[in-house]
């Protein structure tokens, strides 16, 4: 099976885990479970001081990310066999943007938060993103370090690899079809997959 196309997470997968969402969470008076989930349920002026809050955080992680280590060396030699690269995150677009500008990556496709359509863990937007991609999902691969990431990935029909570099959600390794605790053996699960 040829994978032509690795899709990957943004936050702690490749950047280093920055934001603190339970600060966040405070800051927004409290709220529980994931962030985005419970922004859907408040009213309008709830939601304009929690969108305030968290795009204030972004823009600050964003400003001081850091790449996992074997970034560029995988991006190098992911298009080196012609393979696509997507991203897919819950994070907004500016934070994309600031990222790719601050570290000089490149995608060849990107879905956001901002996105019109349902986000992560739901299938949407990695359909979207093969889709933009021209690629078929059983030819794609979803990369992250959440369980949302491998949910997103597996009900879109495609592999998971879970990424354990920082152990934060280890307790996920079940989940996914792949578990690596480093960027760089990405590419030996390439190898495994494409196996005759």
């Amino acid at each position: 099976m040829r994978i032509n196309a690795v899709i990957f997470d943004m936050d702690g997968t490749l950047t280093q885990p920055i934001l603190d969402f339970d600060a966040i969470r405070n800051e927004m008076g409290g709220i529980e479970g994931p962030i985005l989930e419970a922004m859907t349920k408040m009213n309008a002026s709830q939601r304009l001081h929690a969108d305030e809050v968290l795009l204030r955080h972004e823009r600050h992680a964003a400003a001081q990310s850091q790449l996992n280590p074997g970034v560029h060396d995988l991006f190098e030699q992911l298009r080196s066999d012609g393979r696509y690269i997507g991203l897919l995150t819950r994070n907004s677009t500016e934070s994309v943007e600031t990222i790719s500008r601050i570290h000089e990556i490149a995608f060849d496709a990107v879905i956001t938060r901002e996105d019109d359509g349902p986000i992560k863990p739901d299938p949407w937007p990695f359909f979207q993103l093969c889709q933009k991609l021209d690629v078929p999902p059983e030819n794609a691969i979803m990369v992250g370090d959440y369980l949302f990431d491998i949910l997103c990935g597996r009900s879109a029909g495609a592999k998971t690899v879970l990424l354990t570099t920082y152990h934060a959600y280890k307790s996920f390794e079940d989940e996914a079809d792949y578990v690596v605790d480093h960027l760089q053996e990405l590419i030996g699960v390439l190898t495994e997959l494409e196996k005759p």
